[in-house]
């Protein structure tokens, strides 16, 4: 992993450091998303005995994970745009 961002780019070739030979290296977006993506499993998972302490109808429960999942997406959007 490098320590420093390279624009947009989740994936770099950088040279070995001992050899010299262009080598495959991620980039910390690559790791802020990663993490970001993880968050929403993690929430989308633990949600789950929350609706069904609700209901025990399976397209409820589908739906509103998807829309869990929809949701958190947006409002990591809603956040970048803030921030700029």
């Amino acid at each position: 992993m490098t320590d420093q961002r390279h624009g947009h780019h989740f994936f770099v070739h950088l040279p070995h450091p001992a050899t010299g030979h262009a080598t495959l290296y991620a980039t910390p977006l690559f790791l802020a998303l990663a993490m970001v993506e993880t968050a929403d499993i993690v929430f989308a998972v633990d949600s789950v005995p929350a609706i069904f302490a609700v209901t025990r109808d399976p397209f409820i429960v589908y739906t509103s994970n998807v829309f869990a999942i929809l949701g958190l997406r947006s409002m990591y959007f809603m956040l970048a745009a803030a921030c700029l």
